[in-house]
């Protein structure tokens, strides 16, 4: 292993804050000569996690985990000792001698390096590229958008050239390793084993981790190309479930506001700044992610899903209050005009109506059980009966008992269904037929259903629509097809268009997943197998019900004999 001497360790730790650097990742508040907040190492709601200034010393006094920067660093952003020590010797500007170099680590820390500063070097090309001629039809885009010069330059926005090899080339002649442009996810390589621009023809938004590094790109077409939005690949500096855009600029404003607004897209984001509104940011995807969610929690704040009010913007900002409410965040939902989201919204009327919707937001339990009470109604047995299956797995997910012990009482309040009954529910729940663990052993004949289904949906998307109900995505039994059909229900659930060459760039870093989709060739008969199969899936579905409601009356035979005829 590298070694660097015990001297220049202590000189780094003695010249950086231990407070500045857990405030990237933690909210803290000053508590006496102290500072307090969240831990962001287990899910507590009462801060025990503390740091003293003094000491440069951290001790979480729930989980038990304490320790020096170093220490944070490594286990909040699972560096290794020497990759902690290297992020800070930059830091506080500090040169790093080594004794005893150990090649393979340092050959990995070197290529991490080199993929930031090829990221660096790629978001100063095309901002660059933006304010010549080649970025003219991008900046008629923005000015569209109603975009300020200065919104565009606080964000780094730039254009990526319409051509294969126009950042490639730019970067060779100024000596960027290869292999760095590769890790940073800037440069792909074909079938044939030539190298290629990741990013072609479309405006391009940096997206920076909590510390204001660049760590990957969104890109967005400017017509109709597919996908309308594409994101850096996963690789060694960035993870498209962990990381939100605009984050970095949003932390210290929302412990100011007191607030945290969650919108859904980049342009979102960056029409609120320019509204005046900084304690916003949005998700990478279709979905808020469980690590989204986490790292809210530890802001110590509200948060707030400002969503357009469409269809697509509702079932979002459903997920999304799900998976809040089983991190335990406290938030609520503020849906806008269907067909409108924030960034139109604020172009046409200011900042007024988003504030107006915070205000009154629906907090994230009643939006999501009223959710499920509008798509089946409590008018009939079945409906009723099937709002309240559907919520007592969301109920089951929070994992706080305070939490869910208020839950119940509001669903039972809400459903007419008693408490006792939804506990026995959550306790044993009834398995959906085909449901359960991934199969390594499906037949081959239920495996080419999947490939049907997904064939006939490639065709019509309407179908997707009946899928997603009888045979969601994390039922099927191959996991490569798995991966296809979850990517199709982000796209469909976004209003995308969905075709192969959009899932395959979603799918990107999913090998088996491509390999699926690329064996999915077109078969003329894959409509009337995959309609069969949804068929019988619906039938199986109408008979399991069916027989649940004879148990039920033998059960009440059983336990009230005296009202047996």
């Amino acid at each position: 292993m590298a070694r660097i001497p015990e001297e220049v360790i202590r000189a780094i730790e003695e010249s950086v804050d231990i407070v500045d650097v857990v405030s990237r990742y933690v909210t803290l508040k000053k508590s006496g000569r102290n500072f307090k907040g969240l831990c962001p190492f287990h899910e507590e709601k009462t801060p025990s996690f503390t740091v003293f200034p003094e000491s440069r010393r951290f001790k979480c006094f729930g989980c038990g985990e304490g320790g020096g920067v170093f220490s944070f660093l490594m286990k909040r952003g699972n560096l290794r000792f020497l990759e902690a020590v290297e992020d800070l010797a930059r830091e506080a500007n500090i040169p790093l001698p080594r004794e005893e170099p150990d090649p393979g680590e340092a050959e990995r820390i070197r290529l991490r390096t080199d993929a930031l500063r090829a990221l660096e070097f790629a978001t100063g090309f095309f901002a660059a590229v933006l304010a010549r001629d080649a970025g003219r039809r991008a900046r008629e885009y923005l000015a569209k958008r109603a975009f300020a010069p200065e919104t565009l330059s606080a964000f780094r926005v730039g254009y990526a050239p319409d051509e294969m090899e126009a950042l490639l080339g730019y970067a060779r002649q100024k000596g960027i390793a290869l292999d760095a442009l590769v890790a940073a996810g800037l440069v792909r390589r074909n079938d044939r084993g030539n190298f290629f621009d990741m990013f072609r023809g479309r405006v391009t938004f940096p997206i920076h981790d909590l510390r204001g590094r660049v760590i990957g790109l969104g890109a967005r077409a400017l017509g109709d190309e597919q996908p309308k939005y594409l994101n850096s690949p996963d690789g060694p500096l960035f993870h498209k479930s962990r990381e939100m855009y605009g984050l970095h600029l949003a932390r210290e404003a929302a412990r100011v506001a007191g607030r945290l607004l969650v919108v859904e897209g980049y342009t979102d984001v960056m029409h609120c700044h320019q509204a005046g509104l900084a304690e916003v940011a949005a998700g990478l995807g279709t979905a808020l992610t469980r690590e989204n969610a986490q790292q809210l929690r530890r802001f110590g704040v509200p948060v707030f899903l400002v969503f357009d009010g469409d269809e697509a913007g509702l079932k979002a900002a459903e997920r999304a209050a799900e998976t809040l409410l089983a991190e335990q965040v406290d938030g609520a939902v503020a849906l806008l005009p269907p067909g409108q989201d924030p960034a139109d919204v604020i172009v046409a009327s200011g900042r007024g109506p988003i504030d107006a919707a915070v205000e009154h937001a629906t907090d994230l339990w009643t939006y999501r059980m009223e959710r499920a009470v509008a798509r089946y109604g409590l008018g009939t047995l079945d409906g009723r009966e099937k709002a309240a299956r559907e919520l007592v797995q969301v109920v089951g997910k929070i994992a706080d008992p305070m939490r869910q012990e208020v839950a119940f009482k509001l669903l039972a309040e809400r459903t007419g269904v008693p408490e006792s009954t939804l506990r026995s529910e959550i306790k044993a729940p009834r398995a959906a037929p085909g449901a359960g663990a991934p199969r390594t052993d499906a037949s081959s004949a239920w495996i080419e259903a999947e490939r049907h289904v997904l064939r006939a949906g490639l065709e019509d998307t309407g179908l997707w629509d009946r899928v997603e109900v009888l045979y969601p995505p994390e039922r099927f039994r191959d996991e490569g097809l798995r991966f296809v059909a979850a990517a199709f229900s982000d796209l469909h659930r976004r209003g995308e268009s969905v075709t192969r060459e959009g899932l395959l760039s979603v799918l990107a870093d999913k090998d088996e997943a491509i390999r699926a989709l690329q064996a999915l060739e077109p078969a003329a008969d894959a409509r009337r197998h995959a309609e069969s199969f949804l068929a019988r899936l619906a039938e199986k579905e109408r008979l399991r019900e069916a027989g649940t409601s004879v148990e039920a009356v033998v059960r009440a035979r059983k336990d009230f004999p005296a009202a047996t005829p």
